[in-house]
């Protein structure tokens, strides 16, 4: 991996200083200039995994691309749609403030669910119409996608409350339609908390819809391995040398796909 000097390590709050969401901000003097991506951290709604954030966005530095985590609404009662609201946000802030072309959405589980909600809701819903907030591309790293039977139902209690509709709206496959950005999605077989169906079921509604996505099924691994390296890892169960091949082939994605 090579080493560029970083230039500018910034936070950068968009309502009271010292309140989310703000997001945190990666230059370095090498970066491929017209390209940001923005790392959305999972958590079921309920945190920020600390460990789906910095460490990745600086492996997006060593690969070239400037890079951004977002930190966005967990407390008990922040309902949908808060989070997309702060993503959009972002992304807006991001386009404005930095020129960038193109921004790229790389989320985690729930991160994952946050990311894709603003891919195919960008347009429909209207608490975000007014915001530059269509991304170029999404990552979705074993991400929580649909509700009902495969479901990660702390996720979304989490986001929808007690809320039925609004269940049903964030079940995300039925939002895709011909002006649903690009998808990269990798997942495992053997995850435990998000099953496989998601990135199947959502990966099947893209091509439906002719959505231009790749998808990648790893056998092996639990949930929430992050980059699967010894970089994000906690235990020795969170290295995984298979799935972590994951990183490399979603930036040739983004290199060659976009």
């Amino acid at each position: 991996m090579l080493h560029w000097k970083v230039k500018m390590n910034k936070r950068v709050f968009f309502e009271n200083e010292d309140r989310i969401p703000f997001i945190d901000l990666y230059k370095h003097e090498r970066a491929i200039k017209d390209t940001l991506i923005l790392v959305i951290p999972g958590g079921g709604y309920f945190f920020c995994n600390p460990r789906e954030g910095e460490d990745v966005a600086y492996a997006f530095l060593s690969k070239g691309f400037d890079a951004a985590v977002l930190n966005y609404s967990t407390e008990k009662g922040d309902f949908y749609p808060k989070q997309l609201k702060e993503v959009a946000l972002a992304v807006d802030y991001i386009r404005k403030n930095y020129g960038y072309k193109r921004v790229i959405l790389c989320g985690f589980s729930a991160g994952g669910h946050l990311a894709a909600s603003l891919a195919t809701l960008y347009d429909k819903e209207d608490a975000v119409k007014d915001f530059d907030c269509r991304p170029d591309g999404c990552i979705l790293s074993y991400p929580v996608l649909i509700s009902g039977e495969y479901e990660n139902k702390i996720t979304l209690d989490n986001l929808c409350g007690a809320d039925s509709s609004l269940r049903e709206w964030v079940s995300l496959e039925k939002r895709i339609d011909e002006n649903t950005p690009p998808f990269f999605i990798w997942h495992t077989y053997e995850d435990e908390k998000v099953p496989v169906e998601n990135s199947l079921i959502f990966a099947l509604y893209l091509r439906k819809k002719n959505v231009p996505m790749e998808l990648h099924i790893y056998e092996k691994g639990l949930h929430a391995l992050s980059l699967a390296t010894e970089i994000t890892a906690e235990g020795k169960e969170e290295i995984n040398i298979h799935a972590s091949t994951w990183f490399d082939t979603a930036c040739d994605w983004i290199n060659n796909c976009l």
